[in-house]
């Protein structure tokens, strides 16, 4: 009778434990993967700014500088970082990303497609992104 008191009370006792294990490793799992896509989008931001010409480096965030002359480098610069700040909008669409890294994200994010810079170039570059309209609308809201 005793044992089956206990194992009565130690079921339920190991099926709760079990429980918040997954619940706590989900958590960390979830943690790690945010770590590693800032990590790892982090450097693509690097390498995306590091192949900005040096005249329009600056200008990236500038509302009220004078423009670079256009060219094919910096055309493809922006164009590499669009793409980089689509999958970061899909990533956090998808719920992919935390709040946290998408606020540090999307303010800088912001900032750069209310440029003159990237106002300019987005006319020949929103049909690169037509197979993700709602990108395209994210970043003509944003510009507004």
């Amino acid at each position: 009778m005793i044992i089956n008191a206990i194992v009565q009370l130690a079921t339920p006792l190991g099926v709760g434990v079990g429980v918040i294990g997954l619940f706590h490793g989900a958590r960390v799992h979830k943690n790690q993967m945010n770590a590693q896509l800032f990590v790892e989008y982090t450097k693509r931001y690097e390498t995306i700014m590091a192949s900005f010409p040096s005249n329009a480096l600056n200008v990236r965030m500038d509302m009220d500088g004078e423009l670079p002359p256009q060219s094919a480098e910096l055309t493809l610069a922006l164009l590499q970082y669009l793409n980089l700040t689509s999958e970061e909008f899909y990533l956090h669409e998808q719920k992919y990303l935390s709040k946290n890294i998408w606020s540090i994200w999307e303010s800088e994010l912001k900032r750069t497609l209310r440029s003159q810079l990237v106002r300019r170039e987005w006319i020949n570059l929103k049909k690169e992104f037509e197979s993700y309209p709602k990108f395209i609308e994210y970043v003509e809201d944003t510009m507004r």
